[in-house]
C-alpha cells in the first residue's frame, strides 16, 4: 500500500507535503498522525483532529484542547520509542 500524501499549510502560511503515518482513535476522537519535512533536513511528527466537512470529506483540524494534545503526544511518543 502506498503511503498517503497530502498538502498542509504551516504556521507561516507555506504549503508543504505531509505523509500520513496513521489514523488513531483515542477516547472517541480521531486523530491523523503525519510527518512533515522541516527546514533542518529531518521530519516533524504532527497530529490533527480528523473531522468530516459538509460534503463528508475528511479534513484536518488543529488540536486546541490541552488534554487531547497530551493524549496524542503520549501516543506519538509510544509510536516512535
Amino acid at each position: 500500500m502506498e503511503n498517503q500524501k497530502f498538502n498542509v499549510e504551516t504556521e507561516t502560511g507555506e504549503i508543504k507535503e505531509a505523509e500520513l503515518i496513521t489514523v488513531v482513535s483515542i477516547d472517541g476522537k480521531e486523530y491523523a498522525v503525519y510527518m512533515l519535512e522541516n527546514d533542518m533536513g529531518s521530519v516533524d511528527i504532527l497530529a490533527s483532529y480528523v473531522q468530516k466537512d459538509a460534503e463528508g470529506y475528511d479534513v484536518l483540524i488543529d488540536i486546541d484542547n490541552e488534554e487531547d494534545k497530551k493524549k496524542v503526544t503520549e501516543f506519538i511518543s509510544d509510536l516512535v520509542s
